[in-house]
């Protein structure tokens, strides 16, 4: 009597959407995607709200981060560790890491001035590129920032939304590829997927060469982002450097943006103002700070 051969069982492991970061990266882009159409719908279509009040933007930009961040990614999309409570995926995005608060903040605030002299000095440059001469008068209209404060501007309202970039970005896509990469691979691919988003701008109707020019500054400061996330193992210092950084770089660039064109802006922006030189000297900072400030971090951080 012929034997048959015995079936193999192949133990199939279930897909779990956290272990393929790429997949991951794409799964956050549709859950954004369907954030914003869902705002949108509520927002503009069913109470038929205005598009240009300040309160309108600040509300249809916070709705839609804390419904992709609060409960698609963490109750659908299971990410960045897969099935966790609610407690824990705080903790996996590091919301719960805010300690020590004082010298987190230091590091921020002293980052973001980094920044906006890199800011300025593009400006400067920009004005002797005209060949008009930098007076003492027009450095202090470039940093007189009251531009950006109340009752002129509701900056400080409309940028709050950058916070949750961070969140989404540092927190749940660079948390997700350290699971399978380095931290330099890490970083880079998580600050790509931060660039590569700002070509949604495209289908607002912005200008193709403006939005080259932002994928690559954000892709370029999104390093800088996940460099200090990743050093700190907090979101403190990213989210109030990326909230500073889009709530005063209208006063700081308001002489060059009514005369730069679009495609000087674009350059300016990849080389000043988000871009390559705040970045580097961003990072060089928060590579030495810890030294000095965080050394429990510098002993035991990446």
């Amino acid at each position: 009597m012929k034997v048959l051969p015995k079936k193999k069982f192949v133990n199939k492991k279930k897909f779990q959407l956290y272990r393929h970061p790429w997949l991951s990266v794409l799964a956050v882009y549709a859950a954004i995607i369907i954030s914003l159409a869902v705002v949108g719908t509520i927002i503009f279509g069913f109470l038929e709200l205005p598009e240009s009040q300040p309160l309108v933007q600040f509300v249809q930009g916070t709705a839609y981060h804390v419904l992709t961040i609060f409960v698609l990614v963490p109750f659908v999309l299971r990410l960045p560790k897969g099935k966790r409570t609610f407690k824990q995926y705080l903790e996996d995005i590091g919301l719960t890491r805010f300690k020590p608060f004082v010298r987190l903040v230091l590091l921020a605030l002293s980052c973001y001035l980094l920044l906006a002299l890199s800011q300025v000095t593009g400006t400067l440059i920009f004005r002797s590129m005209e060949r008009f001469p930098i007076t003492l008068g027009f450095i202090k209209q470039v940093l007189d920032l009251s531009g950006d404060l109340p009752p002129k501007s509701a900056s400080l309202l409309v940028s709050i939304p950058s916070i949750f970039e961070e969140m989404t970005f540092r927190g749940i896509i660079l948390a997700v590829f350290l699971q399978r990469y380095s931290s330099r691979k890490s970083i880079i691919f998580s600050s790509l997927a931060f660039g590569l988003i700002h070509a949604l701008n495209l289908l607002m109707g912005s200008e193709l060469i403006w939005v080259i020019g932002q994928v690559i500054w954000a892709f370029s400061i999104g390093l800088f982002y996940g460099y200090v996330f990743v050093k700190t193992q907090s979101l403190l210092p990213s989210m109030i450097v990326h909230y500073l950084g889009n709530a005063f770089i209208g006063s700081i660039t308001m002489y060059f943006q009514n005369r730069a064109s679009v495609e000087v802006q674009a350059i300016y922006g990849v080389l000043f103002f988000f871009g390559i030189l705040p970045t580097t000297l961003m990072i060089l900072w928060t590579k030495f700070y810890p030294s000095r400030w965080l050394p429990q971090l510098a002993r035991g951080g990446s």
